[in-house]
């Protein structure tokens, strides 16, 4: 880039990587800082399923950020396919939120009761589900249904987004960020252990890291790295007719690829994610700690009582890694209070990828048009100032 970049995107994540895209295609000269590679932290271990039949968009304003990540991701997949020339292994199926026990049920049918006027969803009894999927446990309650539902593997989604951004002039540069170069209330550039890239707008797009930049905004980022582990799985079966979650058991999909992945622990309904939390410090050294005996035997177990035929599966990879956990679970989106020039984009928990495309492009109206340009989605929902 011969030029002073209008924007230096912190983070080469799905989420970094669709904010550069997005702003490189709105016609700003965009820079890319990623100290290891394209999604090598949240991004490289994520799921990339897209329901909205979930507890995590827990009320209706956030639902329709639910309903927006998946229309905006449906409409840039194929676009994202013949820009960059990445096959992302993205696949569009319906998905089902089982009840397998008492509690489950309480808890799926409560939700439906009020998701149903956000979205089309509705309630199967036990032997519609199990005509959809006869693979799934008789003992099964029902189901929330949700006809079409999204699955794409993050890593691939990153690598899209990025060199979709390229062709858009967009550059990559290596490099640990170590702060933010300042001039009285504003943003005038971004050091880093070679130097200064002066720009006018910077993107701290982080991911689980995101804290980090406290010290260099003077606002406290309330992330903390939350641990997750989830399993792929070779089962000889034919793929699932649906994508599956439960509150208890979390998600059983079959992708593209062939695998079948199971899990993950810290991201489901019913665990405490106080738990799973880990050290800011370990998170950084560590993105992606060793996995645990101990996970892969309850999330097998639990797969196991979802779908019985798990039991003849093997165990193909042992994923692990650390999401983004921000105070409500909620992302932070916009600007940094107190210091212009600088907007965050991280904090998405379990929903880094559903609003990975979203996310790009509320940023990119923020900083190109001044504003959202998503009626239908409130943005205020995001604004870090929320936490003042």
């Amino acid at each position: 880039m011969s030029q002073s970049p209008d924007v230096v995107v912190v983070g080469a994540g799905a989420v970094g990587t669709s904010c550069a895209y997005h702003l490189a295609a709105a016609g700003l000269k965009v820079m890319v800082v990623e100290q290891d590679r394209v999604a090598a932290g949240s991004s490289t271990c994520a799921t990339g399923a897209m329901y909205s039949i979930s507890a995590d968009f827990d009320d209706a304003e956030y639902l329709r950020w639910g309903v927006r990540g998946h229309h905006s991701t449906k409409a840039i997949v194929p676009v994202l396919e013949d820009l960059s020339g990445v096959r992302t292994g993205y696949q569009c199926r319906p998905a089902m939120r089982l009840a397998i026990d008492d509690e489950e049920e309480r808890q799926v049918r409560a939700d439906l009761e009020w998701q149903s006027e956000v979205m089309s969803v509705r309630w199967l009894d036990p032997d519609d589900v199990r005509a959809i999927e006869p693979s799934i446990t008789r003992d099964v309650r029902g189901a929330a249904f949700e006809p079409e539902a999204l699955q794409v593997p993050a890593d691939r989604l990153s690598h899209a987004f990025m060199r979709s951004a390229e062709r858009f002039g967009a550059a990559l540069f290596p490099t640990t960020i170590t702060g933010l170069a300042r001039r009285g209330d504003r943003v005038v550039g971004v050091t880093h252990k070679q130097g200064t890239i002066a720009c006018d707008n910077v993107v701290l797009a982080m991911g689980a890291s995101a804290a980090l930049a406290s010290e260099w905004t003077g606002y406290t980022v309330p992330v903390r790295p939350l641990r997750g582990e989830r399993l792929m799985l070779r089962w000889p079966s034919q793929p699932l007719q649906a994508i599956l979650s439960t509150p208890r058991r979390g998600h059983l999909i079959s992708r593209v690829d062939g695998f079948l992945s199971i899990g993950s622990t810290g991201g489901r309904d019913f665990d405490d994610r106080e738990n799973w939390i880990v050290d800011q410090n370990e998170a950084v050294a560590d993105p992606h700690p060793p996995p645990s005996p101990e996970a892969r035997e309850e999330l097998l177990r639990q797969a196991t009582e979802v779908l019985p035929t798990v039991k003849f599966a093997t165990v193909g990879q042992h994923i692990t890694g650390i999401r983004p956990l921000s105070r409500d679970t909620r992302p932070l989106v916009g600007a940094v209070p107190g210091l212009r020039g600088a907007y965050l984009a991280t904090g998405h928990t379990h929903r880094g990828i559903h609003l990975a495309a979203a996310t790009g492009e509320l940023v990119r109206d923020l900083l190109v048009h001044g504003g959202s340009l998503q009626p239908s989605c409130d943005p205020a929902l995001f604004d870090p100032a929320r936490f003042l």
